[in-house]
């Protein structure tokens, strides 16, 4: 499993159309695309930006949506994320 959570906790992010970046207390940045998220990509620009950082993962309080920091380091994507990408743009 993986070790050291600590330093893992997110302290910033930045989300746009197209990814989620999201930095950690130890100075890397992950990246993940919004389409693994729907209620995310769906979200208006002030839903996506405001967030609360929970020791472990992001929530943000107008889409009810919390995504965790590790889940996003082992690739694990929303349950009803859909994978459609057409000529460079992702739906």
């Amino acid at each position: 499993m993986i070790e050291h959570l600590d330093t893992m906790r997110p302290v910033d992010l930045l989300c746009d159309d197209d990814l989620l970046h999201v930095e950690l207390t130890d100075g890397r940045i992950v990246s993940v695309p919004v389409w693994w998220y729907p209620p995310l990509k769906e979200a208006l620009p002030a839903e996506r930006n405001n967030v609360e950082f929970m020791p472990d993962s992001i929530h943000w309080p107008d889409i009810d949506l919390d995504v965790t920091v590790v889940s996003m380091l082992l690739g694990r994507q929303a349950s009803d994320a859909s994978g459609n990408m057409q000529m460079g743009t992702r739906q």
